[in-house]
């Protein structure tokens, strides 16, 4: 059964899958770019081999009106919004229960930088 959209109330989540090596189906909304990633779906959504984004620190963040009521599609308790310690600019919705992640459109690019400029941190350090 097809899940609907966190975002679009009358739209179903379509699954794609990611065709490579390692593949993974994604469940993306056609209408507004919204996706749901099951646990370790993000980890391999993200390029960078060094840095696991599932696994790093994320600190809660302020939910505003509009993420009221957002629910996780697999276990249906209510998602919180976290950013990556360190980069409070960039806040996405995680279930604590499960550990999948909604991701409205453009945040998996924002997360992909994040993991880069952790990689590089880490170089210097």
């Amino acid at each position: 059964m097809a899940m609907k959209c966190l975002r679009c109330a009358d739209s179903k989540l379509e699954v794609r899958t990611r065709n490579d090596a390692d593949p993974i189906e994604i469940d993306v909304c056609g209408a507004c770019g919204g996706m749901w990633l099951d646990a370790s779906e993000l980890a391999g959504l993200d390029d960078n081999f060094f840095v696991n984004m599932e696994s790093i620190s994320y600190s809660a963040a302020a939910a505003t009106a509009v993420d009221v009521g957002l629910e996780c599609p697999k276990c249906a308790v209510p998602l919180f919004k976290v950013h990556p310690d360190g980069h409070s600019d960039v806040v996405v919705d995680k279930c604590g229960t499960c550990g999948g992640f909604w991701l409205d459109k453009g945040e998996l690019d924002k997360l992909k930088s994040v993991s880069d400029s952790i990689l590089i941190k880490s170089l210097f350090d």
